[in-house]
């Protein structure tokens, strides 16, 4: 049985202990109905309405004299959060560690289980990073131009190793929602900075392509067309340091993101847009067809 993903929070029922959560089981709708700090049922759904949930949480809650109608209140607020997940694909981590199942395992000590951590009882985690606290804050130096460069591809690199990995293990098809969504958002952000400039989103994209790595260079190619070229990839080179195995980035990351835009970018400026990737490097090609 796979476990069940919560696309919403606990919500509660008014003077009561009881509360349930919508989510994703077997791939199919589902609704966990607690009491507490435990966890009382966990059920799947034929389809995601009203009746449905109601059915399966009023079916669990023991409370003399509970009106079916103060379920029907909790249950649409789950209906709501189920919906928005519908629509957007992703959604926040609802997970509520410190719940139970009748054996007294919590959710949380099957998450670390899932990781291979070992926790042992009483005892400290052991620290991943060091003694980080200041005795005094430091100078802040002004930072700008290239200096800018290494800290902000390393925060762009990393959100894409760890987005990418996170997803990868959320039910199917939200990993590609997600990007999605991302490149959406970002292809709008540039075209809407520069209305009047249709090209606007395609240099945008080329300074991004070009900020890979520190190697990057611009050949010079026929009326028409244009190409980049970079070096050693600074991203690629991150990825690699957060999952040296390979365990957790799924297939094509982190160039599958910049992939996408291109492939939103030829669709919306009628440019051909393709990148030729490599362990070394890429060549991105732009050309009018």
């Amino acid at each position: 049985m796979d476990a069940f993903f919560p696309i919403s929070p606990i919500v509660g029922i008014t003077n009561t202990s009881y509360g349930a959560q919508s989510g994703v089981m077997n791939e199919k709708w589902a609704v966990r109905v607690v009491r507490g700090k435990k966890i009382i049922a966990e059920k799947t759904i034929p389809d995601l309405n009203l009746d449905n949930i109601v059915g399966v949480a009023y079916g669990h809650i023991r409370v003399e004299g509970l009106s079916r109608h103060s379920v029907a209140q909790m249950s649409g607020r789950l209906l709501q959060f189920a919906r928005k997940y519908q629509t957007a694909g992703v959604c926040p981590n609802y997970e509520v560690l410190d719940l139970a199942y009748d054996d007294g395992i919590t959710l949380g000590e099957i998450a670390a289980t899932a990781r291979g951590d070992v926790v042992i009882e009483g005892t400290a985690p052991p620290a991943e990073l060091p003694d980080m606290r200041i005795g005094e804050l430091p100078p802040l130096p002004r930072t700008t131009g290239e200096a800018t460069w290494a800290p902000n591809i390393e925060a762009h690199a990393t959100m894409i190793c760890e987005t990418a990995a996170y997803a990868a293990e959320l039910p199917k098809g939200t990993l590609d929602n997600m990007f999605n969504r991302i490149a959406d958002a970002l292809i709008h952000r540039w075209a809407m900075s520069n209305p009047d400039e249709p090209p606007t989103a395609l240099l945008k994209f080329a300074a991004l392509i070009q900020s890979c790595s520190d190697e990057s260079q611009l050949p010079k190619t026929g009326a028409g067309t244009a190409t980049i070229e970079t070096g050693s990839c600074k991203i690629l080179g991150i990825c690699r340091d957060l999952d040296p195995d390979a365990s957790k980035m799924p297939a094509g990351y982190p160039c599958a993101f910049h992939e996408l835009i291109a492939k939103k970018l030829s669709a919306l400026t009628g440019a051909k847009v393709s990148i030729n990737t490599s362990s070394t490097g890429c060549i991105v090609s732009i050309s009018l067809e």
